[in-house]
């Protein structure tokens, strides 16, 4: 993908976000963002059956059915996170878009996504 197709893709991500600090371009996706996410912590026990299961490696990302390498990572202040991957699932690779917010506990991350109608809310597994 182009350098200007991915920022072109940054900067439409970040245009739903209020005012905040300028962002910056990472190699990698902060720690703090690691680790496995679910819609309910009860979920946790079992991640591999819940549509909710969301892995954040440090240059990956997978969901139920998709995953795929991080091709640009992007934050804004210390709690909010975009990226934009290639995901693979189902016989089709394409390229997505998610914005992530971590809560001030670092326990719970919504996601923005094109396609998601609200924010979608998980609770990270222990």
């Amino acid at each position: 993908m182009p350098v200007l197709a991915r920022a072109v893709l940054l900067m439409l991500g970040f245009a739903a976000m209020p005012p905040a600090l300028a962002a910056e371009r990472l190699s990698t996706i902060p720690e703090r963002f690691r680790g496995i996410w679910m819609a309910e912590a009860r979920h946790c026990t079992a991640p591999a059956t819940d549509e909710s299961w969301l892995r954040i490696g440090a240059d990956q990302i997978s969901f139920y059915e998709s995953a795929g390498p991080v091709l640009a990572i992007v934050t804004r202040e210390p709690d909010q996170l975009a990226l934009i991957s290639e995901l693979s699932g189902e016989g089709s690779t394409w390229l997505d878009l998610h914005q992530f917010t971590l809560s001030a506990d670092r326990q719970q991350l919504t996601t923005r996504a094109p396609g998601l109608a609200d924010p979608y809310q998980r609770v990270r597994c222990p």
